[in-house]
């Protein structure tokens, strides 16, 4: 009984101390003004920063660059428990607070509104690297990830981002000090200034190697070959993410923010961003703070690039994530590395945003090379993800604001836009396209119709012909409603059918076709201004139908947006007896359980669901064979039974039962191989079944000595129809593992002709 006692005030302490660490969360308190406070532009901004004012018309003397009330700050950071950090543009101190710290800070007279941050930044980078000496590499094109952008254009004018101020934000950047592949960086000073904002201090150079790989495809060099276009640009380093805050980190990238915004940035990169682990589909607006954040940098003249996402492979998030669902926020898709072929990667996240606005913006290559942290001196990778894309892009920013002195930030905006080698055409795997520096350059020559629409009399149908003898190249075909939304896009090779092949669609509201290079819509003289996919056919030069080739299913996106919050998952667990009582009579440590079930999870929030699960249990009990207990007087059956192997027969039960589960679940730290990160599990739990006692063995006058099972229930046993109790887990993805304890009982005598089986179990749980 003590032993009970004991485990029961463990869960109890760990249950109360869990809660207590549970229910700190980071708060945005917005204060209600910023008396008594001043404010020099001059001496607070980079000349840098005041120039790009200028250009922008920006106000130097917004309000929002003001600093907040240091006395409002104060008194909040007294009632909390911990000051995280401050935003001027949004008047706000972040907090972390139980909900009793935040009721009294809410109380303040001086404080407008609190609000829960929501997020937990993650990286976009995808899988793993694939790892070449310099040696290797020369013989590889290494210009692919810029020659797709037409990067020579620039090249040639001599065009490398000199002047321009890049802001990247990671989550560290070891051996940028050091890597060959920025030497010209550090020679020439172009590292302006670094800030470590979970440290408080300025060493970035260490951590997370993802910073080192990002800025390598804005600005490494490796010989005489660029990775990135802005080889010649000027460097912020801001360290805002690290593994295991699940809360702070939208706080130091906003600080980040305004950080750059400070110190002059033109350009601002972030392969960061929120998404399904912390927020939900519909959620993806542009109405998270860090999205409201890049839409205020864009007012203050900086071009703020970020990566789509790498959700594409996840049938539940069929949107981008955010801050790239900002209106003014250039959002970048990934494609995959070739020169020749034009396909999304499968990680590539889709677009639109949750209120139907055009995502991605524009799309490069989410496959690239950058320098690898395990040498200094000539080791690079080819590292997956829209990571990738998103600092490509950054630098091609870099080069097209150089080529365009004095252009505002939304004007570089729609131009990047513009210079996408499908505009007009737009879609939301690839937004506008690849930019291309023929379009900053002057070198962009005419394209010549490839295609023509023809009306198919009578019935309403268009067909789309090619016109060139060589049909090699992607087409891609939109249908969009009057106001622009897109109901339906495929992508396909013409090359896949015969040199006589066209295309007949029955009904549409606006279509419009690119291929190869060259866009035109087509407008229905009956338009069906409804959500339905397009009907396709595709006729080769014999009359007969053809199979689409090489499509991709991009239809019905309103209904993508419908995220479920119940998740189904398979289990199994295998398990162990353990005796914790000395009336537990005679168990052995190698009493194996098995349990093999399904669960439904409701997720109420993302870091909170109820569950129920069903499963078969199954547990082979071992007694100890030198210690007596009732199970030995079965043993004196009939007279004709010989026991065979006695002292190992009797000292076994088999018990299977049928369980039910309700339990609760709270997410500790979200992400994971799966996606489901770290997760702790509190039910109870019941069991009907039958207990089951098996003894062989045979006549003594059978000479052949034929073996004979002997089969009985058990009442002997304890509660063996109906047992209830606890159960714990910890998992993490697919591994965990749990404890369950047996309540029923607990307190009563056990009968001297009854055997009391071991109430604990652990053991491991495999789950999908």
């Amino acid at each position: 009984m003590k032993q009970i006692i004991r485990i029961v005030c463990l869960l109890a302490i760990f249950n109360s101390q869990f809660s207590i660490l549970n229910s700190q969360t980071c708060y945005w308190v917005m204060l209600t003004d910023k008396a008594g406070t001043t404010f020099d532009p001059y001496s607070y901004f980079d000349a840098k920063a005041i120039e790009r004012y200028r250009i922008n018309e920006a106000d130097l003397y917004d309000i929002s660059n003001y600093p907040l009330n240091e006395s409002y700050v104060q008194q909040v950071n007294a009632l909390a428990t911990e000051g995280v950090g401050e935003s001027r543009w949004f008047n706000a101190a972040a907090v972390m607070a139980t909900p009793e710290q935040i009721a009294a800070i809410s109380n303040l007279p001086f404080v407008r509104e609190v609000v829960a941050i929501e997020g937990d930044m993650q990286q976009t980078s995808c899988g793993p690297a694939e790892t070449f000496s310099l040696d290797d590499l020369s013989s590889k094109n290494l210009h692919d990830q810029l020659v797709r952008m037409g990067g020579k254009y620039f090249r040639d004018k001599g065009i490398n981002g000199k002047g321009i101020r890049i802001a990247v934000f990671d989550g560290g950047f070891p051996q940028v000090n050091t890597h060959v592949a920025f030497k010209h960086l550090r020679d020439e000073g172009r590292i302006i200034k670094t800030w470590n904002f979970p440290n408080k201090k300025e060493n970035v150079y260490g951590w997370n190697s993802h910073g080192l790989m990002t800025l390598s495809c804005i600005a490494a060099r490796m010989g005489d070959m660029d990775l990135g276009m802005a080889t010649g640009a000027e460097f912020l380093l801001a360290r805002t993410e690290i593994e295991a805050e699940p809360f702070k980190e939208e706080v130091w990238w906003q600080m980040a923010v305004e950080w750059a915004d400070k110190n002059g940035a033109n350009i601002i990169s972030s392969s960061l961003g929120y998404g399904k682990d912390r927020y939900y589909t519909k959620d993806m607006n542009g109405q998270s703070y860090v999205a409201k954040a890049g839409n205020m940098a864009a007012r203050k003249g900086m071009l703020v690039c970020n990566s789509a996402g790498n959700e594409g492979d996840d049938k539940s998030w069929y949107t981008i994530i955010t801050p790239s669902d900002a209106d003014s926020v250039l959002c970048v898709g990934g494609i995959m590395p070739s020169l020749t072929d034009y396909q999304r990667t499968s990680f590539s996240s889709y677009g639109p945003s949750a209120d139907g606005r055009q995502k991605p913006n524009v799309c490069a290559f989410a496959y690239a090379w950058a320098a690898n942290t395990g040498s200094s001196n000539g080791e690079y990778l080819m590292v997956p993800g829209t990571s990738f894309s998103c600092p490509l892009v950054a630098g091609f920013a870099a080069c097209a604001m150089q080529s365009r002195k004095g252009i505002k930030t939304m004007e570089l905006f729609h131009e990047i836009e513009k210079s996408g080698d499908l505009y007009p055409y737009c879609d939301y795997t690839y937004g506008y396209g690849v930019p291309q520096a023929d379009y900053f350059t002057g070198d962009r020559k005419e394209v010549k119709p490839t295609f023509k629409f023809e009306e198919v009399k009578g019935t309403g149908a268009v067909r789309i012909i090619p016109l060139i003898e060589n049909r090699k190249g992607r087409m891609f075909i939109k249908n969009s409603l009057a106001n622009g939304a897109i109901v339906d896009y495929r992508q396909f090779d013409f090359a896949d059918f015969n040199p006589g092949s066209y295309i007949e669609i029955a009904a549409g509201t606006v279509l419009t076709v690119n291929f190869n290079g060259y866009t035109e819509s087509y407008h229905f003289a009956k338009p069906t201004n409804s959500n339905k996919e397009m009907d396709m056919t595709i006729y080769g030069d014999d009359g007969n139908q053809y199979m689409l080739f090489g499509g991709e299913d991009n239809t019905h996106f309103s209904t993508r947006l419908k995220e479920s919050k119940g998740k189904w998952e398979p289990y199994l667990m295998l398990g162990l007896a353990v005796k914790t009582a000395n009336n537990e009579q005679g168990i052995q440590i190698w009493s194996p359980a098995k349990h093999l079930g399904i669960r439904y999870t409701h997720y109420f929030a993302k870091a909170y669901g109820w569950g129920i699960a069903v499963d078969y249990d199954h547990t082979g009990f071992r007694f100890d064979k030198d210690n007596a207990n009732h199970l030995d007087s079965l043993i004196a059956m009939d007279d004709n039974i010989r026991w065979l192997d006695k002292e190992v027969s009797k000292h076994r039960v088999n018990i299977g039962q049928l369980g039910l589960e309700l339990y609760q679940r709270v997410r500790l730290v979200p992400g994971g191989i799966f996606h489901k990160g770290w997760h702790w599990d509190l039910g109870v739990y019941g069991t009907w079944g039958f207990n089951v006692y098996k003894l062989k063995g045979s006549h003594k006058n059978d000479i052949a000595g034929t073996r004979k099972e002997v089969v009985r229930q058990l009442d002997a046993l304890d509660g063996y129809t109906w047992n209830w109790g606890v159960t714990t887990r910890i998992s993490r993805d697919w591994l965990g593992i749990y404890a369950r304890y047996r309540l029923n009982g607990i307190g009563k005598e056990v009968p001297a002709d009854k055997v009391l089986l071991p109430r604990l179990e652990v053991g491991l749980q495999l789950a999908l």
